[in-house]
């Protein structure tokens, strides 16, 4: 009489494990789907999770995990996640750069930075890893660090709105606005829609004291992003309190008033410091 050898009774165990996992957690939560009583990304994480632990060499459920964590704001889940990644895919350059994602989510930009210079090494066009590592250099206030960063990765990928945006704002922060105006520029031609690049440009212009130009960026703020645009009502209320401030720097105080009694609706906080601004002035 044959019988299966003892490694393919584990696998074929370990499938009907996964299969019998996948059917109970189904049946349980179809109806409250249905009723939208629970969170579907959710559940596909704890699917996912139920598969790591039975199959753990999979590296596939882990590079999901440590996705939905990382976006879901629970860095502790992802760090934990990506680590066991990068055990069985050591030499993924991916993986690193996930596990830097990880950490930098969980307040940990020095072991980020590790991480992606690890897959910067692995991988040298891993563009996750060049933009990662401008994210954590920023965070850590090296902002020259942070724009070859960005540059590496706007080499690889150069139509991304997002790093170009990056990229400005590490400009920015270095007091290079001319330079930060030319990567904002890009990143809206790329993506019209970007966001905040109307704010960004006007508040670096604002910095650099080219107040019309500033005027007219917060003025496409409110123009070009209407109120039903989720976030626009804070755009709005950053737009109308720069503007009076900018406003102020070339004389005109009527204007800047204007602008304080627009932001009462908005943000009573912002209204309460463009006033102390007028009142300074």
């Amino acid at each position: 009489m044959y019988t299966l050898p003892m490694e393919k009774k584990k696998h074929w165990l370990r499938v009907w494990q996964i299969a019998g996992i996948a059917v109970l957690l189904c049946l349980g939560v179809i109806g409250a789907i249905k009723l939208e009583l629970v969170d579907v990304a959710a559940v596909k994480a704890g699917i996912i999770s139920q598969v790591a632990r039975v199959y753990p060499d999979k590296a596939g459920a882990y590079t999901l995990l440590g996705k939905h964590y990382c976006s879901s704001g629970r860095s502790k889940e992802a760090v934990e996640a990506c680590e066991r990644l990068v055990g069985i895919k050591p030499n993924d350059a991916s993986a690193h750069a996930l596990l830097g994602n990880a950490y930098y989510e969980a307040g940990r930009p020095p072991e980020a930075i590790d991480s992606y210079k690890k897959a910067v090494a692995l991988d040298p066009n891993c563009f996750d890893a060049h933009l990662g590592l401008g994210e954590a250099y920023a965070g850590l206030g090296r902002h020259a660090e942070a724009i070859e960063s960005y540059k590496q990765a706007i080499r690889i990928k150069p139509d991304s709105a997002f790093a170009y945006l990056s990229l400005g704002l590490a400009f920015s922060n270095c007091g290079s606005y001319e330079q930060a105006m030319q990567a904002f520029r890009q990143a809206k031609e790329l993506d019209p829609d970007v966001a905040g690049v109307h704010l960004l440009s006007g508040k670096a212009y604002l910095q650099a004291g080219l107040y019309e130009r500033a005027i007219q960026c917060f003025r496409d703020v409110i123009l070009t992003d209407p109120s039903t645009t989720i976030g626009a009502g804070q755009a709005h209320a950053q737009a109308y309190f720069n503007l009076g401030k900018a406003y102020l720097q070339i004389g005109d105080h009527a204007l800047a008033i204007e602008q304080q009694q627009t932001l009462q609706t908005l943000d009573s906080k912002l209204a309460s410091d463009l006033l102390e601004l007028i009142k300074n002035n």
